[in-house]
């Protein structure tokens, strides 16, 4: 064993000549003669470096520089401090050191703080170094010693930048705009072979990101292949891989493969890569960000993945093709970003079929109590409850009180209505967008072949065409919004024409009582203006025209109606025959204009069999009721071929009046019945005038009799 123990101190000795060699020659050399150079050279480059010690060497693990309490600012600003590290160590050639030559060839970063804020005018105090560093020279400066003390030529700093190392980084990110701070805490970066001009290197990071709007932290992980150009001119991603997790459940992947180059530092980028980003699951992502998201499907939301192939300079850039996948439905296309004095956007898409109601909200259950039918806790009435007439003061008090929908506006309703629209937000760009649907499922109507076309001119918004297929009929709309004003101008026009009505019906009122079937054509033109929502809908002014060949209502039949009034009229039989629990409609047209809640009827004209349906009417919107007065005329001497004859000529062509009045909530077929009080007239003017002809004096006295016989007519 005499050997080992030889072997032993041998190795002991060579290691100890080693050091001592080593610490002869850093003793040589003085590091510290580069410090006011470092500040200097930092300074021309608009950086405030500040050194508070001295440079320093270690020796182990590996030989090096080690400076600690590094602090970097903007040099107009130097108490401002951008970045901090407790200790940066430059790892450097063994070889090179031994010549009395420093070559860098390793940086660690040890606890690096960087603090990143925008103030309330928008500017980042990075900003005022990159624009320092875009004013200097093109040629890198160098770093030469003091002439007092000048060393022979091959006594100089190299930094080839093999290797950098960040441990347990923090950077502070806030925004005095938006009052939203985030933190990139315990960064860990990794770069090995990052020498300009040389082969390919490797880049990982890790980090846990925080922020005002995230609930969770979320883990940032990158893993790249690139290589940088000589003179840093040109970047080669081959590729590079972002993947975002966090503990719940929310996971998204950005890869990216390309390239971006420039022929030197006085021209634009250019700019070729193949981007995939995908976010599954993509629900968790709304729960991340404090986002409350319920959809009618649970299903939906649960897949994004946007596919591209970008390319083009900082001023334009061309996604072709791009596509686009939400959950099952994929969009395919392609899209330009233009980065000019006026930043634009064109985007052209084509996808399959779509369900939007999936989308929406999911509406109330049915037999769910709504607020407004839910008493408040302690009022609800039981038999030892006081009421108003009991003569209970407070009850009375409580009975005189407004009914719900009669009470005034909450405060904050009002002044969400009197909020200022956004125009500025829609001023400062153009677009030209395009988007079309194999077919779209929106608002429970389906829709085949939907296609959008828009263009905006700074504030300027043109719908240059809206149209689809549905159920049969064919929609054409166009319109514009100007926004460029103080306040917003809006018009719009178009029609619908031949859609089946009883299948907009089915969808929209699969429930309701009073069925339609037929087909009808709607032409509308509208125009609005305000400075606020309220405004624009208190503004609003439209005319519409509805017109229809043929349709049918049910389940009422107004023309055995008719009948039994001219059988009680005219002590007649009613005639024998099946009458079909439906009206049919012949050449139905109405006129409508919407004044804010408004919407008056002004003309409703329409014929079934040989009666002619005349009336007008009004909507209250706000109130979400409906009055409407019509007019039932008998043309000729039968109502049909098979229906009642009227003998008496002064019945025929007199408008026998008609009410429809009711609530949104409340349409059935007791909604339209005989107008009591006008009915009351004709009867009244008829049979005086019979018995004006038989009695003479007499004729009050049977007048009374006979509308004691008609009082229970149609339920009056």
């Amino acid at each position: 064993m005499a050997w080992i123990k030889r072997t032993f101190i041998a190795l002991l000795i060579v290691f100890l000549l080693l050091a001592g060699a080593v610490a002869w020659l850093l003793a040589g050399l003085d590091i510290n003669q580069y410090k006011p150079q470092l500040e200097k050279l930092a300074a021309e480059q608009g950086i405030s470096l500040q050194l508070q010690g001295d440079i320093g060497w270690q020796l182990w693990p590996k030989i090096g520089l080690q400076l600690e309490d590094v602090q970097l600012a903007p040099l107009q600003l130097p108490k401002q401090t951008l970045v901090k590290a407790d200790k940066i160590a430059i790892g450097v050639a063994l070889k090179p050191l031994l010549q009395r030559k420093v070559e860098a060839e390793e940086i660690v970063l040890v606890a690096p703080q960087i603090e990143l804020s925008v103030d309330r005018e928008g500017r980042g105090n990075w900003e005022l170094i990159s624009e320092a560093l875009e004013a200097q020279s093109k040629q890198p400066p160098k770093l030469a010693l003091p002439k007092e003390q000048e060393a022979p030529a091959q006594q100089q700093v190299d930094l080839s930048l093999q290797k950098l190392r960040i441990e347990k980084g923090l950077v502070l990110y806030s925004n005095a705009q938006t009052h939203k701070e985030y933190r990139v805490q315990d960064l860990q970066v990794s770069a090995i072979n990052l020498v300009p001009g040389g082969e390919p290197g490797k880049l990982t990071a890790a980090a846990d990101l925080t922020g005002s709007d995230l609930k969770h932290p979320l883990q940032l992980k990158i893993d790249s292949t690139l290589a940088v150009d000589e003179g840093l001119n040109g970047l080669l991603l081959q590729p590079l891989q972002v993947d975002l997790t966090s503990v719940n459940s929310a996971k998204a992947s950005l890869h990216i493969r390309g390239s971006l180059r420039r022929d030197n530092s006085t021209q634009p980028w250019r700019i070729q890569l193949n981007i995939n980003a995908d976010a599954n699951p993509l629900r968790p992502w709304f729960e991340l960000t404090g986002s409350e998201i319920d959809t009618r499907d649970k299903a939906a939301l649960q897949k994004l993945s946007i596919e591209a192939s970008v390319e083009g300079s900082e001023q334009k850039l061309d996604l072709t093709p791009l596509q686009l996948q939400l959950d099952d439905v994929t969009f395919s296309g392609n899209a330009q970003l233009r980065n000019a004095e006026m930043p634009g956007l064109d985007l052209s898409l084509r996808g399959g079929a779509l369900n939007l109601d999936n989308y929406l909200p999911p509406t109330p259950e049915e037999g769910t109590a709504t607020p407004a039918q839910v008493p408040p806790t302690g009022t609800e009435e039981t038999a030892e409850t006081p009421t108003a007439a009991d003569g209970n003061p407070a009850a009375q008090a409580a009975q005189n009180q407004p009914a719900p929908q009669e009470q005034s506006k909450p405060a904050n309703t009002q002044a969400t209505e009197q909020v200022p629209l956004p125009l500025s937000d829609l001023r400062g760009f153009n677009a030209n967008i395009s988007l079309a649907l194999d077919q779209l499922q929106a608002a429970d109507l389906q829709m085949d072949s939907p296609e959008i076309q828009l263009t905006v001119d700074n504030g300027l918004y043109r719908l240059q065409k809206l149209s689809a297929d549905i159920y049969g009929g064919q929609l054409n709309s166009s319109g514009q919004l100007n926004a460029r004003a103080q306040a917003a101008e809006a018009q719009i026009r178009g029609g619908l024409t031949g859609v089946d009505i009883g299948k907009i019906q089915a969808a929209l009122f699969p429930s309701e009582d009073v069925q339609l079937a037929g087909k009808a054509s709607v032409n509308w033109s509208a125009t609005t203006k305000g400075k606020t929502a309220a405004a624009l809908e208190k503004n609003l002014r439209a005319a519409v025209e509805v017109s229809s060949a043929a349709m049918s209502i049910s389940p009422f039949n107004l023309e055995k109606n008719m009948c039994q009034l001219f059988s009680y009229a005219e002590n007649t039989e009613m005639p024998t025959r099946d009458w079909p629990d439906s009206t049919g409609l012949q050449d139905l047209r109405a006129i409508i204009a919407v004044k804010g809640d408004q919407v008056d009827v002004s003309e409703i004209l329409a014929g079934i069999e040989n009666i002619a349906l005349t009336g007008d009417g009004e909507v209250d919107l706000k109130k979400q009721d409906f009055d409407f007065k019509l007019g039932l005329a008998l043309v000729g001497e039968s109502t049909s071929a098979d229906g009642c004859t009227v003998r008496n000529p002064r019945w025929r062509n007199r408008p026998l009046p008609l009410r429809c009045k009711g609530d949104f909530d409340d349409v059935d077929i007791s909604t339209c019945k005989p107008d009591s009080r006008r009915l009351d007239d004709l009867v009244r003017e008829e049979l005086k005038y019979k018995a004006e002809k038989k009695y003479g004096d007499k004729v009050e006295e049977k007048v009374d009799e006979l509308k004691e016989k008609l009082k229970n007519l149609f339920g009056r």
